[in-house]
């Protein structure tokens, strides 16, 4: 069996549900089939019961902290990995959007830090509605080219300054999140990778609700009020990519 990817894109949630609407209408779906993370790390039966395409494809795919919905077509296999837990497996005939519509309908609470050198941004969406909000600038040093003593003290100098941007942020983020620490269902992070690899080492709060952190990082410019204005977009978009599967 041979597969090769033809997209892979984003798509809000407006253009994800407009996109299965006209694939619906110009083509026909075989199966719908809806898997959980837990189910694709496991051994759950579902990818075998799918039939042999489906399962070639969730294992080219590989795992999602969120599971997948695949839909079987004529020649391809459609694959969508929503922002959210798949909450159970499925295999249903035809195309079935209701599980897919559940898991946007319900609105989860998120927590969102977004963070890079020099500013922060933290906030609590329920569904697309920002709940509570803080943003911050923070002075951090470029690196320095000289070499010496010279440059000894100014990477310590500056080390110290992101360690101030760090704990400045975790405690804003135990501020904002704390009093709404059982109601938040997911945490998203925002910026540049190192940098949040680095932040969450020394966050001992996030720590507290690592398994609440999702794995995907959003894309974000600069950490500021208007980013989490509009934040709801990236944190509820969806991969969608397509497979052709030769038999």
């Amino acid at each position: 069996m041979e597969i090769s990817q033809t997209k892979d894109i984003r798509l809000s949630r407006s253009a994800l549900f407009g996109h299965l609407s006209a694939r619906e209408d110009d083509s026909w779906t075989e199966r719908t089939v809806y898997i959980t993370s837990e189910s694709l790390q496991g051994k759950s039966a579902t990818p075998v019961l799918s039939g042999p395409a489906i399962e070639a494809v969730i294992k080219h795919v590989g795992t999602s902290d969120t599971g997948l919905v695949l839909f079987r077509r004529e020649e391809e296999v459609e694959v969508v990995e929503p922002p959210v837990p798949v909450p159970m497996d499925a295999i249903l005939e035809d195309q079935d959007l209701l599980l897919l519509e559940d898991i946007f309908d319900d609105a989860p609470t998120v927590g969102v830090i977004l963070l890079r050198l020099g500013r922060f941004a933290v906030g609590v969406l329920e569904g697309e509605t920002l709940l509570a909000t803080k943003t911050e600038g923070r002075y951090v040093k470029n690196r320095h080219k000289a070499g010496g003593s010279s440059q000894r003290r100014f990477e310590r100098s500056r080390e110290r300054l992101v360690r101030e941007l760090y704990d400045k942020t975790c405690e804003v983020a135990r501020d904002i999140f704390e009093p709404r620490q059982s109601s938040i269902n997911h945490v998203f992070l925002g910026g540049e990778r190192h940098i949040l690899n680095g932040f969450r080492k020394r966050c001992g709060f996030l720590k507290m609700m690592d398994e609440r952190i999702m794995k995907r990082i959003l894309e974000v410019g600069e950490p500021n009020q208007s980013a989490l204005e509009s934040i709801h977009k990236e944190v509820f978009s969806s991969r969608l990519r397509t497979f052709r599967v030769s038999i």
